[in-house]
């Protein structure tokens, strides 16, 4: 018998497992790719190829498709060179491949003062601060909760002092 999609609290296995995995990782990645590539979908902004008459907008800026069109009409309506652009995502949503583009640039391109660091030294950097934090988190909560879980004793000593910022976070 061939197992559901949507059988209540049964996990699944085979190809169904795999499929669902492949498709958790590319229905978000396809869905970016529409919104970024597909113009009638969402491009809510106009990126300007060349600002004809216009004496505020300059090559590579990124305009609300409403005032494009307004500056466009008054440009007309005087008697000028209109505008030219396309459709285009804000700048909080780049396309896959600016994204791509930016994180190579990113690993390529040495840094603007001589001191800093390279971005693969700065992520090496953060990564060793999280694993300290992390094992000295393991190496004295994993104990004292023990110690807690076991005694009244050590758990009427520590709760209060972990409790507090717990409380006083609004959690």
């Amino acid at each position: 018998m061939k197992q559901p999609w949507f059988a209540v609290r049964q996990d699944f296995r085979g190809h169904r497992s795999v499929t669902l995995k492949l498709a958790s990782f590319l229905l978000p990645l396809a869905l970016w790719c529409a919104v970024s590539y597909v113009p009638f979908i969402w491009h809510p902004m106009v990126k300007v190829t060349a600002p004809g008459d216009s004496p505020y907008m300059r090559p590579g800026n990124l305009v609300e498709r409403e005032v494009f069109a307004d500056e466009n009409q008054k440009l007309r309506a005087d008697g000028k060179a209109p505008a030219e652009g396309g459709r285009a995502n804000p700048i909080f949503l780049p396309a896959p491949h600016e994204v791509v583009r930016s994180v190579y640039t990113a690993f390529t391109t040495p840094p603007r003062r001589i001191n800093e660091p390279w971005l693969h030294e700065s992520l090496i950097h953060s990564i060793k601060v999280i694993s300290s934090g992390f094992s000295l988190a393991v190496l004295f909560g994993v104990p004292l909760g023990i110690l807690a879980g076991t005694f009244a004793f050590f758990s009427r000593l520590i709760e209060p002092f972990v409790d507090f910022p717990r409380q006083s976070s609004g959690h």
